[in-house]
């Protein structure tokens, strides 16, 4: 049910905090379970993976205390929408530094949603 639900969705949105330099577990037995060969990918004649997903766009939401690097996150779940699952943007949503001791978390939030929404009322 969690495959065909993905697998039909007009956009996906993910949000994970940024831990140990990857996603909560959890998040990785969401995917594990919901990449079903039939339903979110297929293979071609010669044995290449094709996307099955509706979906045309995947947002990745994340935040972290100190520097973000999206490698083993938002770079994972980039390969699998564009490559495996058939989703042909994705967009990576951040925000980081928020336990630096003289940071202000609030505002770093607040920077974000103004880049992404701009002066939108929200």
């Amino acid at each position: 049910d969690y495959a065909k639900q993905f697998a039909s969705a007009d956009t996906i949105v993910i949000a994970a905090p940024y831990w140990d330099l990857s996603f909560p577990a959890m998040l990785k037995t969401y995917i594990e379970n919901i990449y079903v060969t039939g339903i979110v990918s297929a293979y071609d004649e010669s044995g290449m993976p094709v996307g099955l997903c509706k979906a045309k766009e995947l947002y990745y939401i994340t935040t972290a205390g100190g520097p973000y690097d999206p490698t083993y996150s938002y770079g994972y779940i980039e390969c699998l929408a564009n490559n495996f699952f058939g989703i042909p943007e994705s967009h990576l949503v951040k925000a980081e530094m928020l336990d630096i001791i003289g940071n202000d978390a609030e505002e770093i939030l607040n920077q974000e949603v103004s880049r992404i929404f701009g002066n939108a009322i929200l």
